[in-house]
Protein backbone atom coordinates (compact mmCIF):
# COMPACT_ATOMS: atom_id res chain seq x y z
CA UNK A 1 0.00 0.00 0.00
CA UNK A 2 2.62 2.39 0.81
CA UNK A 3 4.18 1.60 -2.81
CA UNK A 4 1.51 2.42 -4.09
CA UNK A 5 0.89 5.59 -2.46
CA UNK A 6 4.37 6.82 -3.22
CA UNK A 7 4.39 5.83 -6.78
CA UNK A 8 1.20 7.74 -6.72
CA UNK A 9 2.39 10.88 -5.36
CA UNK A 10 5.39 10.67 -7.63
CA UNK A 11 3.14 10.93 -10.39
CA UNK A 12 1.67 14.05 -8.75
CA UNK A 13 4.92 15.69 -8.48
CA UNK A 14 6.12 15.20 -12.15
CA UNK A 15 2.65 15.88 -13.28
CA UNK A 16 2.74 19.38 -11.29
CA UNK A 17 6.35 20.17 -12.50
CA UNK A 18 6.38 18.92 -15.97
CA UNK A 19 6.59 22.12 -17.49
CA UNK A 20 9.86 23.12 -14.88
CA UNK A 21 11.23 19.18 -16.30
CA UNK A 22 10.66 20.11 -19.85
CA UNK A 23 12.26 23.48 -19.41
CA UNK A 24 15.35 22.12 -17.76
CA UNK A 25 16.06 19.44 -20.49
CA UNK A 26 15.60 21.85 -23.42
CA UNK A 27 17.53 24.50 -21.67
CA UNK A 28 20.30 21.73 -21.12
CA UNK A 29 20.38 20.75 -24.72
CA UNK A 30 20.39 23.96 -25.77
CA UNK A 31 23.67 24.53 -23.69
CA UNK A 32 25.20 21.02 -24.92
CA UNK A 33 25.37 22.09 -28.88
CA UNK A 34 26.34 25.38 -28.35
CA UNK A 35 29.45 24.08 -26.18
CA UNK A 36 29.77 21.95 -28.91
CA UNK A 37 29.82 24.23 -31.56
CA UNK A 38 32.04 27.04 -30.08
CA UNK A 39 34.29 24.93 -27.56
CA UNK A 40 34.48 21.40 -29.12
CA UNK A 41 37.29 20.83 -31.50
CA UNK A 42 36.02 19.07 -34.34
CA UNK A 43 37.78 15.58 -35.77
CA UNK A 44 38.43 14.01 -39.20
CA UNK A 45 39.12 10.92 -39.86
CA UNK A 46 41.27 9.42 -43.03
CA UNK A 47 41.51 5.82 -43.91
CA UNK A 48 43.62 3.31 -46.10
CA UNK A 49 43.84 -0.51 -46.02
CA UNK A 50 46.56 -2.41 -46.48
CA UNK A 51 47.64 -6.22 -47.13
CA UNK A 52 50.35 -8.22 -45.67
CA UNK A 53 52.04 -10.18 -48.57
CA UNK A 54 55.32 -12.31 -47.60
CA UNK A 55 57.18 -13.72 -50.57
CA UNK A 56 56.34 -17.44 -50.54
CA UNK A 57 59.00 -19.92 -50.04
CA UNK A 58 57.36 -22.27 -52.89
CA UNK A 59 55.50 -21.41 -55.94
CA UNK A 60 52.09 -22.56 -53.90
CA UNK A 61 51.47 -20.58 -50.80
CA UNK A 62 51.33 -22.47 -47.68
CA UNK A 63 48.85 -22.75 -44.87
CA UNK A 64 51.96 -21.71 -42.31
CA UNK A 65 52.80 -18.80 -44.63
CA UNK A 66 49.62 -17.43 -44.52
CA UNK A 67 49.08 -17.44 -40.74
CA UNK A 68 52.84 -16.20 -40.68
CA UNK A 69 51.46 -12.78 -42.75
CA UNK A 70 48.02 -12.44 -39.97
CA UNK A 71 50.76 -12.06 -37.25
CA UNK A 72 53.56 -9.86 -38.73
CA UNK A 73 50.76 -7.37 -38.63
CA UNK A 74 50.73 -7.00 -35.01
CA UNK A 75 54.36 -6.43 -35.59
CA UNK A 76 53.50 -3.83 -37.79
CA UNK A 77 51.29 -2.20 -35.82
CA UNK A 78 54.15 -1.72 -33.20
CA UNK A 79 56.14 -0.05 -35.93
CA UNK A 80 53.62 2.20 -37.26
CA UNK A 81 52.88 3.42 -33.96
CA UNK A 82 56.31 3.33 -32.86
CA UNK A 83 58.48 6.70 -31.82
CA UNK A 84 60.80 6.01 -34.70
CA UNK A 85 58.14 5.61 -37.44
CA UNK A 86 56.15 8.78 -35.99
CA UNK A 87 59.18 10.75 -35.51
CA UNK A 88 60.12 10.26 -39.24
CA UNK A 89 56.91 11.53 -40.22
CA UNK A 90 56.65 14.46 -38.00
CA UNK A 91 60.20 15.57 -39.34
CA UNK A 92 58.53 15.17 -43.03
CA UNK A 93 56.01 17.73 -42.10
CA UNK A 94 57.77 20.12 -40.83
CA UNK A 95 57.61 19.55 -37.19
CA UNK A 96 54.09 20.40 -37.01
CA UNK A 97 52.98 18.34 -34.25
CA UNK A 98 54.46 16.48 -31.22
CA UNK A 99 55.14 12.83 -31.13
CA UNK A 100 52.11 11.97 -28.09
CA UNK A 101 49.47 14.22 -30.67
CA UNK A 102 50.72 11.82 -33.75
CA UNK A 103 50.12 8.60 -31.70
CA UNK A 104 46.62 9.69 -30.60
CA UNK A 105 45.56 10.21 -33.65
CA UNK A 106 47.04 6.85 -35.60
CA UNK A 107 45.04 3.66 -34.86
CA UNK A 108 45.92 -0.23 -36.88
CA UNK A 109 42.62 -2.52 -36.87
CA UNK A 110 43.13 -6.01 -38.16
CA UNK A 111 40.06 -8.36 -39.15
CA UNK A 112 39.58 -11.91 -37.99
CA UNK A 113 42.27 -14.13 -39.31
CA UNK A 114 42.76 -11.65 -42.34
CA UNK A 115 46.11 -10.72 -44.24
CA UNK A 116 44.32 -6.99 -44.42
CA UNK A 117 44.70 -4.33 -41.93
CA UNK A 118 43.27 -0.65 -41.75
CA UNK A 119 45.57 2.48 -41.00
CA UNK A 120 43.47 5.41 -39.66
CA UNK A 121 44.24 8.82 -39.07
CA UNK A 122 42.18 11.49 -37.11
CA UNK A 123 43.23 15.49 -37.04
CA UNK A 124 41.21 19.04 -36.59
CA UNK A 125 40.42 18.98 -40.70
CA UNK A 126 40.02 16.57 -43.18
CA UNK A 127 42.92 17.58 -45.19
CA UNK A 128 45.72 17.02 -42.39
CA UNK A 129 44.42 13.70 -41.69
CA UNK A 130 44.70 12.57 -45.11
CA UNK A 131 48.37 14.11 -45.36
CA UNK A 132 49.50 12.44 -42.24
CA UNK A 133 48.39 9.10 -43.63
CA UNK A 134 49.70 9.46 -46.68
CA UNK A 135 53.42 10.37 -45.39
CA UNK A 136 53.23 7.80 -42.78
CA UNK A 137 52.01 4.46 -45.45
CA UNK A 138 55.17 6.18 -47.50
CA UNK A 139 57.70 5.90 -44.42
CA UNK A 140 56.24 3.08 -43.05
CA UNK A 141 56.78 0.93 -46.40
CA UNK A 142 60.59 1.95 -47.06
CA UNK A 143 60.45 1.21 -42.94
CA UNK A 144 59.65 -2.41 -43.97
CA UNK A 145 61.64 -2.41 -47.39
CA UNK A 146 64.40 -1.56 -45.28
CA UNK A 147 64.17 -4.33 -43.02
CA UNK A 148 63.23 -7.41 -45.20
CA UNK A 149 64.21 -6.18 -48.57
CA UNK A 150 63.20 -7.73 -51.62
CA UNK A 151 62.69 -11.58 -50.25
CA UNK A 152 60.79 -10.62 -47.04
CA UNK A 153 57.17 -9.07 -46.58
CA UNK A 154 55.58 -6.97 -49.04
CA UNK A 155 52.93 -4.77 -48.00
CA UNK A 156 49.85 -3.45 -51.12
CA UNK A 157 48.27 -0.78 -51.03
CA UNK A 158 44.66 -1.74 -51.31
CA UNK A 159 42.92 1.50 -50.54
CA UNK A 160 44.94 4.90 -50.14
CA UNK A 161 43.84 7.61 -47.62
CA UNK A 162 40.57 8.44 -47.99
CA UNK A 163 39.59 12.27 -47.95
CA UNK A 164 36.10 12.30 -45.17
CA UNK A 165 35.14 15.69 -45.16
CA UNK A 166 32.04 14.49 -42.69
CA UNK A 167 33.81 14.95 -39.00
CA UNK A 168 33.72 11.74 -37.17
CA UNK A 169 33.42 13.91 -33.98
CA UNK A 170 31.91 15.69 -31.52
CA UNK A 171 28.72 13.92 -32.56
CA UNK A 172 25.50 16.01 -32.47
CA UNK A 173 23.31 12.68 -30.70
CA UNK A 174 25.78 12.40 -27.93
CA UNK A 175 25.44 15.85 -26.96
CA UNK A 176 21.68 16.76 -27.10
CA UNK A 177 21.24 13.23 -25.24
CA UNK A 178 24.04 14.65 -22.44
CA UNK A 179 22.29 17.73 -22.68
CA UNK A 180 18.85 16.36 -21.84
CA UNK A 181 20.05 13.95 -19.47
CA UNK A 182 22.28 17.30 -17.37
CA UNK A 183 18.72 19.12 -17.42
CA UNK A 184 16.69 16.23 -16.67
CA UNK A 185 19.11 15.77 -13.36
CA UNK A 186 19.11 19.50 -12.52
CA UNK A 187 15.34 19.78 -12.65
CA UNK A 188 15.08 16.68 -10.39
CA UNK A 189 17.26 18.59 -7.88
CA UNK A 190 15.00 21.81 -7.78
CA UNK A 191 11.84 20.14 -7.38
CA UNK A 192 13.19 17.77 -4.40
CA UNK A 193 14.62 21.15 -3.01
CA UNK A 194 10.84 22.63 -3.60
CA UNK A 195 8.92 19.55 -2.21
CA UNK A 196 11.06 19.48 0.69
CA UNK A 197 10.21 23.11 1.35
CA UNK A 198 6.82 22.67 1.03
CA UNK A 199 5.16 21.45 4.53
CA UNK A 200 1.59 22.41 3.77
CA UNK A 201 -1.00 19.21 4.09
CA UNK A 202 -1.83 17.81 0.92
CA UNK A 203 -4.02 14.44 1.80
CA UNK A 204 -6.52 13.75 4.32
CA UNK A 205 -5.04 10.14 4.83
CA UNK A 206 -1.86 12.44 6.43
CA UNK A 207 -4.53 14.09 8.97
CA UNK A 208 -6.19 10.72 9.81
CA UNK A 209 -2.46 9.12 10.88
CA UNK A 210 -2.06 11.98 12.96
CA UNK A 211 -5.68 11.67 14.78
CA UNK A 212 -7.11 14.70 13.27
CA UNK A 213 -10.21 15.57 11.07
CA UNK A 214 -10.09 17.18 8.08
CA UNK A 215 -12.72 19.97 8.66
CA UNK A 216 -12.97 21.39 5.42
CA UNK A 217 -10.91 23.54 2.41
CA UNK A 218 -10.11 27.13 2.38
CA UNK A 219 -10.46 27.54 -1.86
CA UNK A 220 -8.17 30.37 -3.18
CA UNK A 221 -9.80 32.41 -5.86
CA UNK A 222 -7.47 32.87 -9.08
CA UNK A 223 -6.68 36.72 -9.64
CA UNK A 224 -10.00 36.58 -12.81
CA UNK A 225 -12.61 35.49 -10.19
CA UNK A 226 -10.94 38.20 -7.64
CA UNK A 227 -11.97 40.83 -10.28
CA UNK A 228 -15.45 39.42 -11.02
CA UNK A 229 -15.64 39.11 -7.22
CA UNK A 230 -15.40 42.79 -6.37
CA UNK A 231 -17.00 43.70 -10.00
CA UNK A 232 -20.21 41.87 -8.49
CA UNK A 233 -20.02 43.35 -5.05
CA UNK A 234 -19.79 46.71 -6.58
CA UNK A 235 -23.41 46.16 -8.44
CA UNK A 236 -24.76 44.50 -5.66
CA UNK A 237 -23.72 48.43 -3.60
CA UNK A 238 -25.26 50.37 -6.29
CA UNK A 239 -28.50 48.62 -6.92
CA UNK A 240 -28.16 48.54 -3.09
CA UNK A 241 -27.94 52.75 -3.25
CA UNK A 242 -30.42 53.33 -5.96
CA UNK A 243 -33.38 51.25 -3.83
CA UNK A 244 -32.28 53.72 -0.97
Amino acid sequence: MEEEISLKELYQIVKKHFLTILIAMVTGVIIAVLAMMFLVTPKYNSEAQLLVNQQPSQQNIQTTEIQTNIQMINTYRDIITGHSLLSSVNEKLGNKYTIAELSSAISVEQGQNSQAFKISATMETAEEAQIVLNELIAIFENTIDEFYGDVGARIFVLSPATYNPNRVSPKLISFILIGAIIGLAFSVLIILVIEMMDTTVKEDDYLAELGLINLGYVYELSTKELRQTRLTTEQGKSRARERV
